[in-house]
């Protein structure tokens, strides 16, 4: 059985090089059995949600039902798609996806808008329902850190009806995601179990529970919501990860910006040179079509800091230029967001604007304890740009402990923090669970050199020639904001060991 991709924005059924054309009606009918795939509906829900007001016979339903059924290739003896159920009405059995609306919103990019419903308590009385909605407050309010996120009001999402389809609700409080909550409480711990459910489709896209001991209640209730918000908010986070499930779907040109975004997020990630070239076309789409989102500046920033993997027609100072251009832009537009903060301390510290760098990196830090990607990236600049490894080692923890299951190129900021605090052992051995990127490289490379491994420095330094044949240690610190004396001291040590 082949899968179908509905769009009833424009009447189409795609599957492969298949296209087949619906009318109006019964696109209309086809999108009700598939936002709720797998219910049976009958006929009179069919006639009301359809026609309205207007009264039409029975007859006309199963005449769209046998258009539809056309158009699938489908028989109703044997259905692979549409069932009747006889007396009943009719059911989606499946292989019909419902594409999200492709009508463009007018004004700034639209954001995934994500809504958390009041908790439901299982046991424990009025005194856990206030503890609980507490919890799911402090959700909002980590929510909303993230620059890539819509959250709605408690006041309307509190307020859902709840006796609603999940779908109903989306539709009620115009959002894309609810999330569910419940707490249970026992005689010696508490059980918090969420739910991220896709407003569209009605299907689960995420779930955990968390099962702890509660000495200290206000410890349990912010510790929970926050890594609540970390597996849903992050840049490579549950939503953005059901974003790119959509944006897959569809043809690259039919993107919206927020699509192409996600979809550059993704392929920034890979570090090889298809997908950077991809995934820095991508970003320059989602510019032009909303050039006012500050975090596709700074993604694009990050492709730019990549140039010459990328393409070596612009030289490496060009590429510089770009890379400082993205990232004044994205801190022009937001001020306030620790990524942006932390990637424009070090590209002012590339510029030598060593205060205004220091001072980026220690606003970062600020801001970044609530975010495990945005800890990550201020340890690095913090490492980098004013060799404060303690504050650098402190927001790795934070990393870590948001994210248990962190990104592979985590290692990079651990081990290169290790490396210029003095730790070249350990710096080695952090990096070696990393992908062969140019960072992993250089610093299993540098720490190698400090320990006296000479032959294992300059074979590594071999790799790294092989796969980033422009590299330079001369260049290196430049393009990475490396300005903190003690940082640079190590760096220098190491390269003069290592003799070449």
């Amino acid at each position: 059985m082949q899968t179908w991709l509905f769009k009833p924005d424009t009447n189409r059924l795609e599957s492969n090089d298949e296209v087949a054309h619906l009318t109006g009606k019964a696109s209309a009918i086809l999108k009700l059995l598939a936002s709720r795939s797998g219910e049976v509906i009958s006929k009179d829900d069919i006639r009301k949600a359809v026609w309205r007001d207007v009264h039409v016979t029975p007859d006309l339903v199963r005449e769209y039902i046998f258009d539809i059924r056309q158009a699938l290739g489908d028989e109703a003896r044997q259905p692979n798609y549409i069932e009747t159920v006889r007396g009943k009405g009719y059911r989606l059995l499946g292989g019909v996806d419902l594409a999200r609306s492709t009508i463009p919103e007018p004004g700034p990019m639209r954001l995934p808008r994500i809504a958390v419903l009041r908790p439901d308590v299982m046991d424990g009385g009025p005194r856990w329902q206030r503890f609980a909605d507490g919890m799911a407050d402090e959700l909002i309010t980590d929510l909303t850190r993230f620059s890539d996120l819509a959250v709605v009001a408690r006041v309307s999402s509190f307020s859902a009806d709840k006796t609603l389809r999940v779908e109903e609700i989306a539709e009620d409080l115009q959002c894309d995601y609810v999330i569910e909550s419940s707490l249970s409480v026992y005689h010696d711990r508490l059980r918090a179990r969420f739910q991220l459910i896709d407003g569209h489709t009605d299907l689960h896209a995420w779930a955990e529970t968390y099962d702890r001991g509660f000495k200290s209640l206000p410890e349990f209730s912010s510790g929970v919501a926050l890594s609540v918000a970390n597996e849903l908010g992050c840049i490579s986070g549950e939503v953005v990860r059901a974003e790119r499930r959509y944006a897959g779907r569809r043809p690259a040109s039919e993107l919206s910006a927020y699509e192409n975004y996600v979809v550059a997020c993704q392929l920034e990630e890979h570090y090889d040179q298809e997908s950077m070239k991809k995934g820095l076309s991508h970003i320059e789409h989602a510019l032009d079509l909303d050039p006012e989102f500050a975090r596709s500046h700074l993604i694009r920033g990050f492709f730019c800091d990549k140039g010459m993997s990328i393409s070596d027609e612009r030289s490496q100072s060009q590429w510089l230029t770009e890379t400082a251009n993205s990232a004044a832009r994205a801190l022009e537009i937001d001020s306030r967001d620790p990524l942006i903060l932390a990637f424009s301390a070090r590209t002012l510290a590339s510029a030598g604007n060593l205060p205004a760098a220091r001072n980026a990196a220690i606003r970062a830090a600020d801001y970044a304890r609530n975010e495990s990607h945005a800890a990550w990236s201020t340890a690095s600049a913090l490492t980098l740009t004013s060799g404060d490894y303690e504050m650098a080692d402190e927001l790795l923890e934070v990393a870590y402990d948001l994210c248990p299951n962190p990104p592979s190129y985590y290692c990079f900021a651990k081990g290169r923090n290790l490396l210029f605090s003095g730790n070249a052992p350990e710096a080695e051995r952090a990096v070696e669970k990393g992908p062969e990127y140019e960072s992993t490289l250089v610093i299993r490379c540098l720490s190698q050199s400090l320990q006296g491994k000479l032959d294992k420095a300059r074979s590594t330094h071999g790799e790294l020639v092989q796969k980033c044949p422009h590299f330079s240690f001369q260049d290196y610190p430049k393009s990475l904001g490396i300005v903190s004396e003690s940082t640079l001291a190590t760096y220098e040590e190491a390269v003069s060991k290592l003799g070449v």
